[in-house]
């Protein structure tokens, strides 16, 4: 797995050095040695009172850290979140759509739900800062999610512990986190549905409550649903073996039922504002296919899809799907097997040619923060994917398909790395989990 990582970066070394290379796959190694060691040799585990203290001082520790770097670290803020900035501080003072920015919101007619969220917020903080200071502390929760939902499935607090500060770790040093936008708000809900699911409660209450944090997570974010979709799969077929059908009936109409109801307060928001969708404009997946294949590097597209905001010039919808999907199928098929490689890389594996990852700009720190944030996802993503060969609960099997799942739509249909964020808490939690079984068979 650290070989196959290696083969994805050697493409992008012109963004980086050897040094910093061999610095985060050494770190990698020595750390699967270390895992080998502990697992051998330690057996005992931190009480109920110091799990909680330790959980309550990262969440502080990397508050300090996160709200400083909000204060201080100038942020490199993208097109589209820009745009929605702009469009929810003015929406706080004046209940209405800019003009110049009526043609993206058309095309992309889900960022009105975010919009809503952030101009929400800025009118109760009464500042952008308040705004990304507060949504950053959604990574931090994920990050104690990540503790909590280890702990639930394996019972084990030392190692939840240790995953939660390494998911922080990244999460807290990649500047785009604290931009409140759809990758990083949409974190949250992911997570949040596979700690729902490991809850140790009332079945019936366990699934009103996951339909709940679906409903709301697939406004914010719509791909967060595909974890939830191998859990229903995982789900359905535990439900049909226990003969629970009153369980998979609660669950369906709770989901319909706060599905609407949101949909409900979201179609009266828009009348408010007075938009109105108009599907001529509206990109469909044809689009979302030619974005997500789009060979150009450093978050800029080629110039076929360049004139993506002009759509509205096509003689027709089904003209402009076609120009997109044929976009997308000759952008696929023309890449060789080591284009491909390269190019899953960059959607996976936060390769330096890709913007998302940022430098602390005035940090002498900055090539050890560097080093960090990718040593702990690679030891993350390869400790997910050793624990396949050894993991026999389906709920492992269940994570395993709705990452790849994530991953591949990733691959398909999205322009950036960034969505992998949606995604990352997951994975730390397989990690952890992976150690852990390891170590019970070792033992």
């Amino acid at each position: 797995m650290i070989l196959f990582f290696i083969c994805m970066n050697l493409g992008f070394i012109k963004y980086n050095d050897v040094i910093t290379i061999v610095s985060i796959f050494g770190l990698t190694g020595l750390s699967l040695i270390g895992i080998w060691r502990y697992c051998k040799t330690c057996s005992s585990d931190i009480t109920r009172e110091a799990y909680k203290w330790w959980l309550i001082g990262v969440f502080f520790v990397f508050f300090i850290f996160q709200t400083l770097i909000c204060l201080y670290v100038p942020l490199n803020y993208y097109s589209d979140f820009i745009i929605v900035r702009e469009q929810a501080m003015h929406m706080a003072r004046d209940y209405s759509l800019m003009s110049n920015f009526d043609v993206y919101f058309h095309s992309y007619p889900f960022q009105m739900d975010i919009v809503f969220i952030i101009s929400a917020l800025y009118s109760i903080l009464g500042s952008y800062t308040g705004v990304e200071i507060l949504t950053s502390q959604l990574v931090n929760v994920s990050a104690i999610l990540v503790a909590m939902t280890i702990y639930n499935i394996t019972g084990n607090r030392r190692i939840s512990v240790v995953w939660a500060i390494m998911f922080d770790i990244f999460s807290t040093f990649c500047l785009k986190t604290y931009m409140p936008y759809t990758a990083n708000i949409g974190m949250i809900f992911p997570i949040l549905m596979l700690y729902v699911y490991t809850l140790h409660m009332n079945r019936i209450l366990r699934i009103i409550l996951l339909a709940l944090v679906v409903a709301v997570g697939y406004r914010v974010k719509m791909t967060t649903i595909i974890p939830f979709i191998a859990m229903v799969i995982f789900g359905t077929y535990t439900l049909l073996k226990d003969r629970d059908i009153k369980t998979a009936m609660v669950g369906i109409v709770s989901f319909l039922m706060f599905s609407i109801s949101i949909t409900m307060v979201h179609n009266s928001l828009l009348n408010e504002v007075g938009f109105v969708n108009d599907d001529r404009i509206e990109h469909s997946l044809s689009f979302y296919l030619a974005m997500g294949q789009n060979n150009a590097t450093g978050g800029q597209f080629s110039p076929e899809i360049a004139a993506m905001g002009d759509n509205i010039d096509f003689p027709s919808k089904e003209a402009r799907d076609k120009y997109f999907l044929d976009i997308a199928k000759k952008n696929f098929c023309e890449r060789s097997i080591i284009d491909h490689v390269k190019f899953f890389a960059a959607k996976i594996g936060f390769c330096w040619g890709e913007t998302y990852i940022d430098h602390l700009y005035f940090c002498k720190w900055d090539k050890l923060l560097l080093i960090l944030k990718h040593y702990t996802w690679y030891l993350a993503m390869t400790l997910m994917v050793i624990g396949t060969f050894f993991i026999r609960d389906k709920r492992y099997y269940m994570l395993q398909l709705g990452i790849w799942g994530a991953i591949a739509y990733l691959y398909l249909s999205e322009a950036g790395a960034r969505y992998v964020l949606l995604y990352m808490p997951l994975v730390y939690v397989m990690a952890g989990w992976a150690i852990l079984e390891y170590k019970r068979l070792k033992q």
